[in-house]
């Protein structure tokens, strides 16, 4: 199995989309329950200007500790999976975090409503540090750079892609006209790279979150922290399902 610099060969895809929907459901729970994102680190940075500017110190300090922790869980995860052959390594840790979360919540949360500190900070440290650790993790499939716990990036490589396509697809058909009219100068350079694009793969990704985010505040409803394991039991899929799988030659991330 290739790897690049010590870090893990290349997930399959549909590991990948797995991940991207356990991640937004993990944020749309934590921003129910705890009043902010535990993967989107843009959204917290946004909310902590907020904080500060209303002099809402508390909301504040919330915000930085999901912010040092999502730091420090990518840190770990880098950590963590340089050297291994496979994902599940990183996957592993990141689920057993994501355990003693519930762990915490079960000992000193509230049954229902906004979790009450000081388990709330408990609960912001050790999920965004488990969404840190995946952000790490899983970073490349294949010659796409991938992201499985935002969308931002992966919204822009769907328009940038699909823009790339329309221009390539228009520019091959005034090329075959050009040379049904005799005129091929400077057609021999036009050669669309549609295969080499990720734009299913995109697509797909924010699909899965969209789809994610919305069990998430389903379970979050009913079932309120317990809405938790379901991204665990996810990410114990993912990692089995790793382990298990015989990896390609020439695959690296």
């Amino acid at each position: 199995m290739a790897t690049t610099h010590g870090a893990p060969a290349a997930p399959r895809k549909r590991l990948v989309l797995l991940l991207a929907g356990a991640a937004g459901c993990l944020d749309a729970v934590g921003y129910l329950m705890l009043g902010l994102f535990t993967a989107n680190m843009t959204g917290n940075t946004i909310l902590l200007g907020l904080s500060v500017g209303r002099e809402a110190w508390a909301d504040a300090a919330h915000n930085v500790v999901a912010l040092a922790a999502f730091v420090c869980g990518a840190g770990a995860g880098t950590a963590i999976t340089r050297g291994a052959g496979r994902i599940a390594r990183g996957v592993g840790f990141e689920a057993a975090v994501m355990a003693a979360a519930i762990g915490v919540w079960v000992i000193f949360g509230a049954p229902r409503g906004r979790i009450p500190e000081p388990a709330a900070y408990w609960l912001i440290a050790l999920l965004s540090a488990a969404m840190g650790m995946q952000s790490a993790t899983v970073r490349r499939v294949g010659e796409h750079r991938v992201a499985t716990t935002y969308v931002t990036g992966t919204l822009t490589t769907l328009a940038t892609d699909t823009a790339s396509d329309l221009l390539d697809r228009w520019m091959t058909r005034g090329a075959a006209r050009g040379r049904q009219t005799g005129d091929a100068a400077g057609t021999e350079n036009i050669s669309p790279r549609r295969a080499e694009r990720g734009t299913p793969l995109m697509t797909g990704l924010w699909a899965v979150y969209l789809l994610g985010a919305l069990i998430g505040g389903f379970a979050e409803h009913r079932w309120s922290m317990w809405a938790v394991t379901a991204p665990l039991v996810v990410l114990v899929a993912v990692m089995g399902s790793d382990l298990a799988h015989r990896p390609r030659e020439g695959l690296a991330r």
